[in-house]
Formats: structure tokens, C-alpha cells, sequence
């Protein structure tokens, strides 16, 4: 069950609430479920649920019923229950302050006033968990959020909430198969209609530049940092992990040790096999005493190593055991390994 991962729309339930704003996030989930034929789904945990597999990911898409305000009742129910990590989470919600037609995706952060995602935050304890937000924009003249919210869309604005939802779509199966790095290089940014300009041969033109501007300043981290972005955007990934880890070379000699583990976590994100480094992140955590994080750097660890060698994913339980002896999810982790390696 570790193995899951969880993908809640928030949203209310109810006809009149259907095709509202607010909504967004249930219309993503049932794009999914119908993009996979996972049928009718079930109710569990005061949640209707999906269970089947995205991309090779194994998945439970849920839709809370608690209504918006008391989301993270039933989310951290299932979370429980099936024993789901922070990082195999993921929220979709509506947001106000993210255009209309736009998608943002974030590994973490507050709840921005939506009180969806601000009772999730409060149930769990943590804001250490993955969003997509989907733009819906800022009410028109004096009208107040709450009465903007639980509009339905009209005209074209039907159209293209139905578009974007479909594309919302899209960047759940990225985060599930490419991680999230590499699906924020993707989705994040403006609606489709205000990026048509920006073709692959716009994006080779800025390429060139920027590599020749890092020909020309190669310590200069702000150059590279550009040149990474336009290589993630044409899907040019060695060479975007090889700049990830110039970055953190840079920064290290520039004394910013913090910036140089952020920029090691963007290359393990998009390569997981580089262990060592995952292991490097995981002492500078524990340098920093950021000892959750260390935690959390050793299960993801652990994780990688689950299915081909279960004696070096038990190692890597006992480092995180090591910092927290009561860590619940590396014991329980712990626990469904003992039988693998005492059958081998």
C-alpha cells in the first residue's frame, strides 16, 4: 500500500456545484478517471474513489465529500489508511490568484486562502505536499470571491475551463511518470492562447543565446539557471540534470550551501539512480539539523531501492530509523521488508 499515490480534486458535492468554479478540482479528477475507464469509482472515507494505474504509477483518485471547508477530514483518512507519504500527494484546487487558463504547479507551500487547501494543511500537519493549482482569476468589478467562486463558467469560458481541465490532466500523468520537477518545466506558466508565440524555433533562438552567454560567463549562476529552463522546456534533459549539478558546484564555491542541496534535489528529481547524491542531500539536512527532511531523503531512498534490491532499501530504513527510532512510516516500511530479505 506505500506504493500508492493519492490525487484529490477539491470541490463540493451536489448538482448546483457541479460545473462552478470551485469545482475544477473534481472535473480533473473525473477527466481521469474517464481518461483510464476506471468506472463509477466507490464512496470510502467519506471520499468517492478510484482505484488503477496511471503511466505505471499504481493510484487512488479521490474526491472529497466533507464539502471545500472541511477537506482534509476525508483526505487525511485515506492517507491513514492506506498509508500514503506526503510525497506521493498531490491536490488539484481552484485559484484565485493564478489566471484563467493557467496551471501552476508547487512541491509545497501555504494555502493562499483557499479553504480547501487550508483544512488539508490543518489535518495534516504540514504543507510539504504537491499542488495544482488551476487559475480561475479574480472576480470582475466588486463582486466577492465567495459569490465568484460558485459561478458556473459561460460561453467561452466553458470551453476553455474544459480544455484546461483536460490539461490539468496532462500535468497529473507528468508529475506521476517525470516527477515534479520536470512537470512544473512543463505546465507551469501562462495560459495556452498567451504562449502560441513561443514555438520550439523560438525556444532553439533563446537556447543559443543563453548557451553562449554561459560560454561567455560560465560562474555566472543567473546565466545558467536560464540556460536549464530552456533545455527542460525542449525536453533536453541530460543536459538540463548535467546544468542542475554545475549549479550546485557553483554555489558551493560561492559559499551558498543552501542553494547548492536545492539544486542537487532538482537533479535527483529528474534522475533518482544517482544515489550518492540522494545520500549527500540527505547529510546536508542533517547538517542543517533538518532532520524530517534527512527522513524523508532516506525513504525516498528506500523507495528506489523497494523493488530490485530490498537489503539496500532496509539500509537505508535503518539510517532513517537511526535519526527518528519512531518514525511510524519508515517502521511500518521497515516491517514489509523483514519478510523480502528473510526470503532471499
Amino acid at each position: 500500500m506505500a506504493e500508492m499515490r493519492l490525487i484529490v480534486g477539491l470541490g463540493n458535492p451536489g448538482a448546483k456545484y457541479e460545473q462552478t468554479r470551485h469545482n475544477v478540482g473534481w472535473r480533473v479528477i473525473d477527466v481521469l478517471a474517464t481518461r483510464y475507464q476506471l468506472g463509477a469509482g466507490r464512496s470510502e472515507r467519506r471520499a468517492q474513489t478510484w482505484d488503477g494505474a496511471i503511466r505505471g504509477q499504481r493510484v487512488k483518485l479521490a474526491k472529497p465529500l466533507t464539502y471545500m471547508n472541511r477537506s482534509g477530514e476525508c483526505l487525511r483518512a485515506l492517507m491513514d489508511y492506506y498509508e500514503i507519504p506526503l510525497d506521493r500527494l498531490i491536490v488539484v484546487h481552484d485559484d484565485l490568484d493564478t489566471p484563467f487558463g493557467a496551471l501552476r504547479l508547487r512541491k509545497a507551500g501555504g494555502h493562499g486562502g483557499q479553504r480547501g487547501l487550508r483544512s488539508v494543511i490543518q489535518h495534516l500537519g504540514d504543507r510539504e505536499f504537491a499542488r495544482l493549482r488551476f487559475g480561475i482569476g479574480r472576480p470582475p468589478g466588486k463582486m466577492q470571491p465567495v459569490d465568484y467562486v460558485l459561478r458556473t463558467f459561460k460561453g467561452d469560458d466553458a470551453i476553455q475551463a474544459t480544455e484546461l481541465a483536460a490539461r490539468a490532466a496532462d500535468a497529473i500523468e507528468a508529475w506521476l511518470s517525470d516527477g515534479i520537477e520536470l512537470a512544473m518545466s512543463r505546465f507551469n506558466g501562462d495560459a495556452p492562447s498567451q504562449r502560441e508565440g513561443r514555438s520550439k524555433a523560438d525556444l532553439e533562438a533563446q537556447l543559443a543565446i543563453s548557451q553562449r552567454a554561459h560560454e561567455l560567463a560560465p560562474s555566472d549562476p543567473k546565466v545558467l539557471i536560464k540556460l536549464v529552463a530552456i533545455q527542460k522546456k525542449l525536453g533536453m534533459i541530460d543536459e538540463a540534470l548535467a546544468g542542475h549539478l554545475k549549479l550546485a558546484a557553483l554555489y558551493d564555491g560561492l559559499g551558498e550551501s543552501s542553494r547548492a542541496n536545492a539544486e542537487r534535489v532538482k537533479a535527483v528529481a529528474i534522475r533518482p539512480a544517482l544515489v550518492d547524491l540522494q545520500r549527500a542531500i540527505a547529510e546536508w539536512y542533517l547538517s542543517q539539523d533538518q532532520n524530517k527532511k534527512a527522513v524523508a531523503r532516506y525513504l525516498i531512498l528506500a523507495e528506489y531501492y523497494r523493488e530490485h534490491d530490498p537489503a539496500a532499501a532496509l539500509n537505508e530504513i535503518e539510517r532513517a530509523l537511526a535519526i527518528n527510532p519512531l518514525h511510524p512510516k519508515a517502521l511500518a516500511y521497515q516491517r514489509s521488508l523483514q519478510p523480502q530479505i528473510e526470503t532471499e
